[in-house]
């Protein structure tokens, strides 16, 4: 092959690699990768290869799983190519057949074992296709030849495989090899996972801990699960557990231990799928509409009145329900608890229709009313709905903390209340205090939001619950630090997660207390903690994720104090979560220096290396103590609260990482108010120049802290420092050339670091005792030709 044609290829694969890795890749074996290349020879301009769509179907009976594969590329470059496609197998997978088809056709392919596939995915990053494969490296391979790639045309390639799936914790796992490398140029323009699940026994718990998925049941013995993305480039692999139970209720428990540390713990408590009528607890719904005149503004009224009907609407025969209004003064709709019978809930309808909107707020009168209706004492569990768009202004007491006490000192014990604030004009201080004081949680309706969704949600979960007053316990684990901390029910067609931390590994008995109609239930399970277990490595960012909303809602709540700070600090720069506090972890304020710069005499050895401080809040993070309960009101107040929220509601690694969108904007923001620039928008420009367009170079920046176990990464100036490294570690660590034979061994001797390698090609992270700098001096050397001036022009 000649050289400028070689050079044509090597361009191209550079892209087409980074596009297409771990969800199947096309690689061309023809290129000698130790070419030397001409340094001022002309190299044509290539295409990025797109992906128009990746479609995963998978069927499993029992535990047999037969997976088909379609993936669509496009070669938008005017010559074809030969090469050979590589599927990265699934952790664990036995597989037994395989077949692939190329644009319909059969085509021959082989299934490598382990040890043979790490050289092909080794000889593959060597070509500077993907360093990501590193993380595949100790898997099998499915490798077959692919030709032609014809120009300008689309290729498509179906594959199958048949495994069976592990058995694990009393469940089974389901793997898919998903993730794409974050910088490629071109998302996936439709990436669909789909799961028929059938058994022969009762399937009970469902779960994805790396993905927020469907879950359809069609009865207790079989479910679909699927999740569709459009031009988004997957960051993990899909995973997927299930289980099957008899009785009443199932518990199943995930953990997470690395060396002699507390290990993390993950426990699903699932009620089964089909209730005897006997089995749903008969409960009490009272609705408390704000009706102020300013309910009247953008169809807040209208929506309210929808949102209430549907509520009605949900509730079972044997239920009781009432409605309160309240503007200038609160008024009953029902004198008592009604059973929610046909007629009850017609004679109810017509009554919400007729509901309107004007006057002051009162919200003391509204408060004892709902506490009047519910009643001292009940065996059933009572919901109390509070829907209100703004600031007490009527009645004897006005003052949230007033009202936060009254409603915690007169509540019963089987009382909850559920406050929805709409718009911005509310208290979040008051709101979330009734919620967390009174076993409840908060949710926010943004202006223009729809809230008719909203109340759905929260009317389709309360609709059958199963057990009240939820606690749980593992004795002899020495468990702690749990969220949520209270429980609170669990309703059927729905699952309720507990993270905790554990002490001790072996095994346990975890012990499920409740009651049902008043009376006390308990239900024990035989779990085991492992003695070391670090394959499920995104339970410790989840919890942590977790308990820094529980801390930052502890402070917005209560007030700023030292050790709760401290430790938000502790838990953001270990595990990349930002916060007031945390904001570093965005603020691009002093890049990271060169391998082998000396240490400034002014800069202390033990201060923090990423954002060039130890003082907790960061340049340019605009930390701040929070205002005090009177005045947390306005957008900001309801955005910081929804943001605590979504943290401690999180189920999964993807509901946590969305989690901290609106956060890290929101610290962006403030680094750009104050003048400095925030590592995305670098980022952005970094990846804009390697060809993504603005769109998909807005979304991979926003990637820049990376987690791996209880390990995270941050993104700084092309470099991705291990978040909590100290300035003398940054400065006196050991480099090793990327690509290198020192690299290659370092990924070899431990798969944690080997997936930290997969990073890219510029990391600083631990290993053992040392601290190594990985430097691509190739990328160096082309960034010194750049700033050189042009020597025709006499520079």
């Amino acid at each position: 092959m000649n050289t400028r044609k070689s050079l044509m290829l090597l361009g191209l694969l550079a892209l087409l690699g980074g596009s297409l890795a771990a969800q199947g890749i096309v690689v061309d074996r023809r290129i000698d990768p130790d070419m030397e290349r001409p340094r001022h020879r002309p190299v044509p301009r290539t295409m990025p290869i797109d992906v128009r769509s990746h479609q995963v179907e998978t069927t499993i009976d029992n535990q047999g799983a037969t997976t088909k594969i379609t993936q669509v590329f496009y070669n938008p470059n005017n010559w074809q190519l030969e090469g050979e496609y590589l599927f990265p197998l699934p952790l664990e997978a036995a597989i037994n057949e395989f077949q692939m088809t190329m644009n319909g056709t059969m085509v021959k392919g082989e299934l490598l074992p382990a040890d043979k596939a790490r050289q092909i995915y080794e000889d593959t990053v060597r070509r500077m296709i993907d360093p990501g494969l590193l993380e595949y490296a100790g898997r099998g391979l499915f490798k077959a030849r692919v030709f032609p790639i014809l120009p300008c045309q689309e290729l498509t390639i179906t594959f199958t495989y048949t495994e069976l799936l592990p058995y694990d914790s009393g469940l089974v796992r389901f793997i898919y090899p998903l993730r794409t490398q974050g910088y490629s140029p071109n998302a996936p323009k439709t990436t669909s996972v789909k799961v028929n699940l059938k058994s022969e026994q009762a399937l009970r718990t469902i779960y994805s801990p790396t993905h927020s998925v469907e879950v359809i049941r069609k009865g207790d013995k079989e479910a679909v699960i699927g999740f569709e993305l459009k031009n988004t480039q997957p960051a993990t692999d899909f995973e997927l557990f299930y289980g099957f139970a008899e009785g009443a209720m199932a518990a199943n428990v995930l953990g997470y231990r690395e060396g002699t540390e507390a290990g993390y713990f993950l426990a699903l408590l699932t009620p089964k799928v089909k209730l005897d009528e006997s089995d749903i607890l008969p409960k009490d719904v009272i609705v408390v509409l704000d009706t102020s005149g300013s309910m009247m503004d953008d169809g807040k009224i209208d929506q309210a009145r929808k949102a209430l009907k549907f509520c009605i609407s949900k509730l079972n025969e044997k239920d009781r329900f009432a409605i309160v209004t309240f503007s200038t003064e609160a008024r009953k709709l029902h004198d008592a608890l009604t059973d929610a019978s046909k007629e009850a809930r017609e004679a109810a309808l017509a009554k919400v229709d007729k509901i309107d909107a004007t006057g002051g707020t009162n919200f003391e009168s509204a408060l004892r009313m709902a506490y009047e209706l519910a009643g001292k004492e009940s065996t059933r569990p009572c919901y109390i709905l509070l829907m209100s768009d703004g600031l007490p202004t009527m009645g004897e007491i006005t003052d949230v903390r007033g009202l936060a006490k009254l409603a915690k000192e007169n509540r019963s014990s089987h009382v909850r209340i559920f406050p929805f604030g709409v718009g911005y004009d509310v208290n979040t201080w008051l709101l979330d205090t009734l919620a967390e004081e009174n076993k409840g949680q908060r949710e926010y309706v943004k202006p223009k939001e729809d809230m008719e969704v909203k109340v759905s949600n929260f009317a389709n979960k309360i609709a059958s619950p199963v057990l009240s007053d939820v606690k749980m316990r593992i004795d002899g684990a020495e468990i702690h630090d749990l969220h949520p901390q209270v429980p609170g029910d669990v309703f059927a067609g729905t699952q309720l997660s507990v993270l905790g931390r554990f002490d001790k590994p072996g095994k346990h008995q975890l012990v499920l207390e409740g009651t049902v109609n008043g009376t006390k239930r308990a239900y024990e399970y035989t779990i085991e903690f492992k003695e070391s277990d670090n394959a499920k490595a995104y339970l410790p960012r989840m919890w942590a994720v977790r308990r820094v909303g529980y801390l930052m809602d502890q402070i917005n709540l209560k007030g700023q104090n030292k050790e709760v700070v401290e430790e938000i600090v502790r838990l953001g720069t270990k595990f990349g979560i930002v916060t007031p506090y945390t904001s570093f972890l965005v603020v691009e304020d002093t890049p990271p220096p060169r391998a082998g710069t000396p240490m400034p005499e002014n800069r202390p050895r033990g201060g923090r290396a990423v954002g060039g401080d130890d003082s907790g809040g960061g340049a340019g993070s605009g930390a701040r103590a929070p205002a005090p309960p009177q005045d947390q009101t306005g957008k900001d107040a309801v955005e910081r609260s929804k943001s605590n929220a979504e943290r401690r509601d999180s189920d999964n690694a993807e509901d946590a990482k969305a989690a901290e969108g609106e956060e890290a904007n929101a610290a962006a923001k403030r680094a750009r108010d104050s003048g400095y620039s925030s590592r995305a928008d670098k980022r952005k420009e970094e990846l804009k120049k390697k060809g993504m367009d603005d769109e998909q170079a807005a979304k991979e920046s926003s990637n820049i802290v990376k987690t791996i176990g209880t390990r995270s990464f941050v993104w700084s100036d092309g470099i991705w420092l291990e978040s909590d490294l100290t300035n003398g570690e940054l400065f006196g660590a050991e480099t090793v050339e990327y690509m290198s034979e020192d690299w290659f061994a370092l990924a070899r001797g431990n798969d944690s670091v080997s997936k930290i390698l997969a990073l890219g090609n510029e990391v600083v992270l631990r290993v053992g005792k040392k601290t190594i700098r990985v430097v691509d001096k190739s990328a160096q050397a082309e960034e010194n030709d750049a700033e050189k001036p042009d020597e025709k022009k006499g520079g």
